[in-house]
């Protein structure tokens, strides 16, 4: 079977879920993925296993399979470890940045801001959230430590749906851009204390921004 077809299936169905196109708790299965997306069902099977490591499918044995509804323990628990790699990082982020990177830096936040234009558009939803990891991803990668950004990016599913139902409000935008603006300058400026103090109020806006969706959208969470 054709590698390139198994993860286009899997990157559709993944995108379907975080973006509610498919919602949770819906039913699904290979042979629905298959019809869905105009597969075999070779790739529906490998999409739906893979998603369900992810924790964004339930596959229950001579039940069938269905979305999974968003875990908030689940997403806390993605946070904490996002949240204590983040900080880790920063020293290291200090010792080897350049001017370079900071232009790469301002490069996704000038494109989250072109994005956030759009935002009542799903696609772009998601391309905004992508872009906002991107920009955190930096810090990762500039001081030498791609497997946590690695772990970062794949085990975010959680945590990322709830902040992609913070972007659909599309009413923290400023406050974001703003705070990247904030962290660039401080990485210029030589100041690591501020910025840790800057990026640790950031992510901890996932306390109020957790409230404030189950709040609106109860039935998308586990009870």
């Amino acid at each position: 079977m054709n590698n390139s077809l198994n993860s286009l299936t899997y990157d559709k169905f993944k995108w379907d879920i975080m973006t509610l196109a498919l919602m949770p708790g819906d039913p699904v299965s290979a042979a629905k993925i298959a019809e869905r997306y105009k597969v075999s069902r070779t790739p529906a099977r490998e999409a739906l296993v893979k998603l369900e490591t992810e924790a964004l499918v339930d596959i229950y044995p001579q039940s069938g399979s269905v979305i999974s509804k968003i875990d908030e323990t689940r997403a806390r628990q993605e946070w904490f470890v996002r949240k204590t790699l983040e900080m880790a990082v920063v020293d290291g982020l200090f010792a080897n940045a350049t001017k370079e990177d900071t232009v790469k830096m301002r490069e996704f936040c000038s494109k989250m801001e072109t994005v956030s234009k759009h935002m009542n558009d799903p696609a772009m939803i998601y391309e905004y959230l992508k872009c906002d990891n991107d920009f955190h991803a930096v810090s990762f990668y500039v001081s030498g430590q791609g497997l946590a950004a690695e772990i970062v990016s794949n085990t975010m599913a959680h945590y990322n749906r709830i902040r992609l139902l913070v972007d659909m409000q599309n009413t923290n935008k400023d406050r974001t851009l703003s705070t990247h603006e904030q962290l660039i300058r401080c990485i210029e400026n030589n100041d690591r204390e501020e910025y840790r103090a800057i990026l640790s109020k950031h992510i901890g806006n996932f306390e109020s921004d957790i409230k404030e969706v189950r709040k609106m959208k109860p039935e998308l969470f586990k009870d």
